[in-house]
């Protein structure tokens, strides 16, 4: 017998938790962060004989006229348990609810795979076919995010890069790394980055800078609201990294390895041999480099202070994945390479709590080199995926044309 109804907020969770396709977007906490902000939200669970196998969380934003329902990130299904007659009682259900609730449309955007590509953007394999035909079935209206193009699905992650970290430990995981990342991940070491997360107290800097980075970069930012609220609601599942630098300390590495230098040229030189000096000559050359790279830092150290903000990053985590949100780069330290030290760390982390999939999120999708965020992200050797993309179901047609006819005047006029 399949029925439908509220589920409390432990019942959702303790599903969510442990459903292969559980994603922050349909949590508690993810609900608390929305009714924050006015929305309506409420969690609806389908049972098959008392077991529960379909859940969402179901969002009501206000708009012109009347609400617009969504499941962003859901529904949630439990493996083996999709089929035609489960998912037309669950939605029909979802229907009847936000209809109630004055809505013109459902929306459903799954946090589900559709396209797994390598690094070429070649695909590797398509997946979720059953699902898009029995939505198709039911009436919603199926958007690919490859038709709507990147700008119209700018609200939704069109692409992602995900590492699958399930077979990986920390001494394997650095060998999975291109070249050119290790290379800056040891670099970023030897400069004496640091890692540390912040309190909520410095969330105002935190703001600024992914502020600065999203204006840089063409791309939307959240308030500092949204960040004080995630770091409140999402508790221990939400970390806020920044990768800073002790100029210092810096200072003194880069001396001791001069001082290191200079002795060693004594050696060569008491030895009196002629094939020392292309060694002595290296040795100059490299203690020259380490004395502008002392020179640059006293004047860093001047204007900034004693520590650097190089790089910060929000994650979340859940037991399926661990998600890399948000972030941001101080431009003026981006030699120090802070970003590589935060991701080798936080997939260090996933890997200590045997979390499977590490998530970088968003990526443009052009694969010809141009997308400098795309091409940072695959040095540490994942996978792109294409997203399946949207569902829509008009709930109220009338109402719904002669809005759309009344926008399409508006824009006619100005």
């Amino acid at each position: 017998m399949l029925t439908v109804k509220e589920v409390t907020p432990s019942e959702f969770m303790a599903f969510e938790q442990h459903c292969p396709t559980g994603c922050f977007y349909q949590t508690t906490s993810q609900q608390q962060l929305l009714e924050r902000g006015h929305n309506l939200t409420t969690f609806r669970g389908l049972f098959d004989n008392n077991e529960l196998v379909m859940a969402s969380l179901l969002v009501g934003r206000k708009i012109h006229f009347g609400y617009r329902f969504e499941v962003y990130g859901g529904p949630l299904i439990k493996p083996g348990m999709l089929s035609l007659e489960r998912l037309h009682v669950y939605l029909d259900d979802l229907e009847n609810y936000a209809y109630q609730h004055q809505a013109l449309e459902l929306k459903l955007i799954p946090s589900l795979d559709r396209k797994v590509l390598n690094d070429s953007g070649e695909l590797i394999r398509q997946e979720n076919d059953e699902l898009i035909d029995d939505l198709g079935q039911l009436g919603y209206h199926y958007t690919d995010f490859e038709s709507a193009g990147y700008e119209g699905a700018a609200h939704a992650n069109h692409y992602v890069y995900k590492k699958d970290l399930s077979e990986l430990d920390a001494d394997s995981l650095p060998k999975t790394y291109s070249a050119k990342t290790l290379y800056n991940l040891n670099k970023a070491k030897e400069f004496g980055v640091t890692l540390r997360q912040i309190s909520a107290a410095e969330l105002s800097e935190f703001k600024f800078n992914t502020a600065k980075t999203a204006e840089r970069l063409h791309f939307a930012d959240k308030s500092l609201a949204y960040y004080q609220d995630a770091f409140e609601t999402f508790g221990d599942q939400v970390q806020f990294i920044v990768a800073e630098l002790n100029l210092t300390n810096y200072i003194q590495i880069y001396q001791a390895k001069m001082t290191h230098n200079e002795n060693r040229i004594k050696e060569l030189t008491a030895k009196h041999k002629s094939y020392d000096e292309a060694k002595i000559v290296e040795l100059r050359r490299q203690s020259n480099n380490h004395l502008k790279k002392i020179a640059q830092a006293k004047m860093f150290e001047d204007e900034y202070g004693e520590t650097l903000n190089i790089a910060g990053a929000m994650f979340i985590t859940q037991p399926q994945e661990m998600d890399y949100v948000f972030s941001y780069t101080n431009e003026t330290f981006k030699t120090f390479r802070g970003p590589f030290l935060i991701q080798d760390a936080m997939m260090r982390e996933a890997i200590k709590r045997h979390i499977p999939t590490y998530n970088f999120l968003g990526i443009a999708g052009h694969f010809d080199g141009s997308d400098g965020v795309f091409e940072f992200k695959k040095g540490f050797n994942g996978y792109p995926v294409e997203e399946i993309g949207e569902f829509k179901k008009i709930l109220r047609p009338a109402k719904y044309q002669l809005i759309s006819t009344l926008k399409g005047l508006k824009q006619l006029v100005s």
